[in-house]
């Protein structure tokens, strides 16, 4: 997100978002100097609050059951396992 484009939006998208929010953008897409492709986002909308903060970075979780428990949040915290499940999903 840009400050300069998006205004007094920005301030206010910043102060209600936490980690773990799902939002949605409208905008154009472009690739950022680095080569990675990237939305410029002329509007941002809430869709969803995350009930609960996501695990600790660094930590991570540790726990091997509460992975299998709660798949959705391995995905969303590691990026290994994510990169995993998006090839298995591409092979069948």
């Amino acid at each position: 997100l840009e400050k300069k484009r998006l205004g007094e939006q920005f301030k206010a998208f910043l102060s209600q978002s936490d980690a773990g929010d799902i939002v949605g953008a409208r905008g154009t897409v472009k690739r950022t100097d680095k080569g990675e492709l990237s939305v410029a986002a002329t509007e941002v909308t809430m869709l969803t609050k995350a009930l609960r903060p996501l695990p600790d970075k660094w930590s991570g979780l540790a726990d091997v059951n509460k992975r299998y428990r709660q798949r959705y949040l391995d995905l969303i915290v590691n990026p290994h396992v994510r990169k995993t499940f998006e090839q298995r999903a591409r092979i069948t």
